[in-house]
C-alpha cells in the first residue's frame, strides 16, 4: 500500500483511542435516553452531567454555562442568532477572516433586518482591537472574532478585544444605557494548542468542536456566561436548559469531554513539539522550493504552531493538492471548511495549507517536501 501522510488536521482529526474507549459503552449497552427516569436513563444523564462538569472545569466556568450542540457551526449559529433574536434590530461586528459558520450566519441575520459590520484584518490576518472599538455603535449587541484562523493560522488578540468590549459595557452602564454587549469567539482551532480558560480570555460566549481535538464528529459546545441572554434556534423537549432541544448524543458528549481533557493535558508538550516541526517544515520548503511564499503571520506567537500555508507562483493550489494526494500527501487548498479569508485586503492568495497533528513526524515532513518538489517539477513541465 502506498504511504499516506495526513497533513489536514485543521479539517479533521482521527478519533483518539482513549476517547473511543470512553464512548463505547454508550454506543452499545448503555443506550438509555437521558430524559428517562428509569435506571438506564439516569445512567445516561449522569454521564452527561459528569462530562459537563469536566468541560466546565477546563474552561474555568460553571457547568450550567455549558451547552452541548451538534457541531461547531451549530454552536456559532446559536451564539449569533441567539443574541440577534433577542432584539428587534441588532448590530453585530465580525471580522474579514471569519469561518463561514460566522460569515454565512451573519449574512442571514442581515437579511432579517439586522445590521452587520465587517472589520478588516491586516495583511497577516490579524484584527486590530482599535478597529473593533471604532466599529462599535450604540446598538451593537455582539462582537464575534475567531481565536485562530483555520486557513492561515493567525492568532487573534482575544483578550485585548475582550477589554474593548468590557470598556464599552462599563461606559453604557455609567451612562444608563440598557443595550447589552457580548463578545463571542470561535475557538475551534485553538483548543489543541492555546489557553482556553474563559477568565483569561475575557469572552462571554465561546464555541468549541470535538472533531478538531481528536474527538468524535457531530458534537460541539457553546459556553454562554450565565447572564448572556439568547434565544434557542428551535423548540422541542427542552434539553440543554431549553437552548438545544433534541435527545442528547451521550456517547459524543462523553467523547468530547475526554478529548478536551487529553488536549489540555498534552497542550504544552504538543505546542513545543509542533513549533519545532513547523520551523523544520518551513525551512525544508524554502530550501527545496525557494519560489514558495509563506502566507499569514510569521512563525511564532502570532501563528498557531501546526499551520503552514504556502503559495507557489504560477501553480494552482487546487491542482497542487491533487498532485500531492496522488503521491500520498493529504492537505488542503485554502480550507476544507471553505474559509472566508478576505484575500484582497489581507493579500492572501489561494494557498496550499498543511496542518500537522499528534501523529506527524519529521519523516512525514521529509516525504511531503519530496512529494511537493516532484509535483512542482511535473506541473512546471506541463505549463
Amino acid at each position: 500500500m502506498k504511504k499516506r501522510v495526513y497533513l489536514d488536521y485543521a479539517a479533521s482529526t482521527p478519533l483518539d483511542t482513549t476517547v473511543l474507549k470512553k464512548m463505547m459503552p454508550f454506543l452499545k449497552d448503555d443506550f438509555g435516553n437521558p430524559s428517562s427516569i428509569h435506571a438506564e436513563g439516569r445512567k445516561a444523564k449522569e454521564a452527561i452531567d459528569f462530562a459537563r462538569k469536566g468541560v466546565a472545569a477546563i474552561l474555568q466556568v460553571s457547568p450550567d454555562e455549558i451547552i452541548f450542540t451538534g457541531s461547531g457551526t451549530e454552536s456559532v449559529a446559536l451564539a449569533l442568532w441567539g443574541v440577534a433574536r433577542m432584539h428587534s434590530s441588532a448590530h453585530i461586528i465580525i471580522s474579514s477572516v471569519e469561518h463561514p459558520a460566522v460569515t454565512e450566519n451573519a449574512k442571514f441575520i442581515q437579511e432579517q433586518k439586522h445590521h452587520v459590520t465587517t472589520v478588516e484584518a491586516d495583511e497577516a490576518g490579524i484584527v486590530d482591537p482599535k478597529h473593533i472599538a471604532s466599529a462599535i455603535r450604540m446598538d451593537t449587541v455582539l462582537v464575534s472574532i475567531m481565536y485562530v484562523n483555520n486557513e492561515i493560522g493567525s492568532v487573534e488578540p482575544i483578550a485585548d478585544i475582550a477589554r474593548v468590549v468590557r470598556n464599552e459595557r462599563q461606559r453604557r452602564k455609567k451612562a444608563g444605557e440598557h443595550v447589552p454587549l457580548y463578545f463571542h469567539t470561535d475557538a475551534c482551532q485553538a483548543a489543541e494548542y492555546l489557553p482556553i480558560g474563559v477568565p483569561k480570555l475575557g469572552v462571554d460566549v465561546l464555541t468549541l468542536n470535538a472533531s478538531k481535538i481528536y474527538g468524535p464528529k457531530g458534537i460541539g459546545m457553546l459556553y454562554k456566561r450565565r447572564d448572556v441572554e439568547i434565544a434557542p434556534l428551535w423548540k422541542g423537549g427542552g434539553q440543554e436548559k431549553g437552548f438545544r432541544s433534541g435527545t442528547e448524543y451521550v456517547a459524543g458528549i462523553v467523547g468530547f469531554a475526554e478529548a478536551l481533557k487529553i488536549a489540555e493535558k498534552t497542550k504544552q508538550e504538543e505546542y513545543t513539539r509542533m513549533a519545532h516541526l513547523q520551523n523544520y517544515f518551513a525551512k525544508k520548503i524554502m530550501r527545496a522550493v525557494p519560489q514558495a511564499k509563506l502566507q499569514g503571520p510569521p512563525l511564532g506567537t502570532l501563528r498557531v504552531p501546526n499551520n503552514i500555508n504556502i503559495i507557489v507562483p504560477d501553480i494552482s493550489a487546487e491542482t497542487l493538492v491533487l498532485y500531492l494526494d496522488e503521491r500520498g500527501v493529504a492537505c488542503s487548498s485554502g480550507s476544507a471548511c471553505a474559509s472566508n479569508v478576505n484575500r484582497a485586503k489581507t493579500k492572501v492568495g489561494e494557498g496550499v495549507r498543511f496542518t500537522m497533528g499528534r501523529h506527524t513526524t519529521r519523516a512525514d515532513i521529509d516525504y511531503t517536501v519530496r512529494a511537493l518538489c516532484d509535483s512542482i517539477r511535473i506541473l512546471n513541465q506541463c505549463s
